[in-house]
């Protein structure tokens, strides 16, 4: 999407605003600091400047996504909505930046800028407390989690129903001499299948991983919902879980290098919620992390189609560890 047409009018972005907040702030000016295409959607940061209600002058940057699919922005949109008025709104720990207009003639979700830095970051900063942010991550997940369910986007393929078997032909023929490796881990997502069917159904996220995490002064701010559905809670856990071993593995060489964080993580999660079926809990965290890490080496070779040759081998193996049982261990 870097069609120079489809970046918004300055206009549009400062009425949607002012709208938003009405007599409180008035407008001085708002700027177009960036714009990056991305897949299906292209991101716009603004800087706008507005006199507060004493008349002092303020800044507040705005993240806008354009999307290409209208419904999704929609739902998107009233999704975050739905969140900023049960709670996440005025939560002054845990909450997701405030969704502040949708604007249908451009496609466009304004929202405000996350503070601080993302999980991603902070896992890797030695200064950091591990089992703090693990703590602060499972508080966050917990929170959202018992929003009550609504019937949002519930029959909609999502991450956690997505089409495995797409991403098994595209990798047999992307990476052909590994078809038997591959055939075998599909044929076990496929007889595991029936374990991940659960009637503890929540509201997910559908994207928790490392960079739509952000934390600023022990205060937890998700983003980016265009993933949400209504599904077992186990997914949300499986894929964060599943994300931080990436990144570890990606920027430490190695799956494992935030293990204890990772069990700390899915414990304080689970303390939570002690009417859950542990076991079975833990077994659909192993199943789901596996199909989100065999995504992640097809999204890897196949769509970025980056050429990580290296990365086929420690991938797979972790599949399967995962699918054994033993992914987290």
């Amino acid at each position: 999407m870097s069609n120079e047409a489809q970046i918004p009018a300055i206009e549009d972005i400062i009425s949607a605003y002012q709208d938003c907040y009405g007599t409180s702030r008035k407008v001085q000016k708002a700027v177009l600091i960036s714009s990056t295409p991305k897949i299906r959607k292209m991101i716009l940061e603004y800087l706008v400047t507005y006199r507060n209600q004493d008349g002092e002058l303020e800044e507040e940057s705005l993240i806008g996504k354009v999307y290409s699919d209208q419904k999704k922005g929609i739902e998107s949109y009233r999704f975050m909505q739905y969140l900023w008025n049960n709670g996440f709104g005025s939560d002054p720990q845990y909450t997701i930046v405030q969704p502040i207009a949708y604007i249908q003639k451009w496609r466009l979700m304004i929202m405000s800028k996350s503070p601080g830095k993302t999980l991603d970051d902070c896992i890797h900063d030695p200064n950091m407390n591990s089992k703090q942010l693990a703590f602060l991550i499972a508080d966050w997940l917990t929170r959202m989690h018992e929003i009550p369910l609504t019937e949002i986007r519930e029959a909609t393929r999502t991450r956690a129903n997505a089409d495995v078997r797409r991403f098994y032909e595209d990798l047999t023929e992307r990476i052909p001499k590994e078809k038997a490796k591959l055939k075998s881990i599909y044929d076990k997502f496929i007889e595991n299948s029936e374990k991940t069917r659960t009637n503890e159904a929540v509201l997910l996220h559908g994207d928790f991983h490392t960079k739509n995490v952000f934390l600023h002064e022990k205060k937890v701010i998700a983003i980016d919902f265009d993933h949400h559905f209504a599904g077992d809670p186990a997914w949300d856990v499986a894929y964060l879980a599943c994300q931080i071993q990436v990144s570890s593995f990606f920027k430490k060489g190695n799956f494992d290098f935030f293990q204890p964080m990772i069990k700390y993580f899915i414990e304080k999660y689970f303390d939570a919620h002690p009417a859950y079926d542990k076991q079975s809990f833990l077994d659909r965290i192993s199943l789901y992390s596996a199909r989100s890490l065999f995504e992640s080496l097809h999204y890897e070779l196949c769509v970025l189609n980056t050429g990580k040759f290296t990365i086929i081998d420690p991938f797979l193996t972790k599949c399967e560890l995962y699918l054994q049982g033993t992914g987290y261990k």
